[in-house]
């Protein structure tokens, strides 16, 4: 199993990223495109991850005046239970912590059935639930 995670740029590799976006967010959720794409894809960092030469998952962050916010991480089906969540937050904050050494807090929108994967990975919830795109969501935080 070879995992390749680059940062897309090329306009190929960004139709990529967003290729696992529509097959996982607005295929399989049912999320509406409108609400999927927005302004920020612009401006964030997105992430590619390959398994075996193959897309598999995404993933994207973007600095903001409280501090990262890692956002829309995507696995296709076929390729779940692999970890590549996990593997792909990881390298996204690596390169975040690497672009922003200064910051210290992180933060992302936890569909309620994926919390206990950021809780691995030490992000703690705040606040209430909220729904965000017909789905039921929870901040979390971690501080480095």
């Amino acid at each position: 199993m070879k995992i390749e995670i680059i940062e897309a740029r090329s306009l190929e590799e960004i139709q990529q990223v967003f290729q696992i976006r529509i097959e996982v967010f607005v295929n399989e959720q049912k999320c509406l495109p409108s609400e999927e794409f927005d302004d920020l894809d612009a401006v964030a960092r997105h992430f590619l991850l390959f398994l075996d030469d193959v897309p598999a998952a995404t993933g994207r962050f973007r600095k903001t005046e409280k501090g990262i916010k890692v956002e829309r991480i995507a696995t296709l089906a076929q390729f779940r239970g692999k970890k590549l969540a996990t593997t792909i937050i990881n390298y996204i904050m690596n390169v975040a912590k690497e672009q922003f050494p200064e910051n210290n807090y992180f933060y992302l929108h936890a569909q309620q059935t994926v919390i206990p994967l950021y809780a691995s990975l030490g992000f703690t919830p705040y606040g209430d639930t909220f729904i965000e795109a017909d789905i039921v969501h929870q901040a979390m935080e971690l501080i480095i």
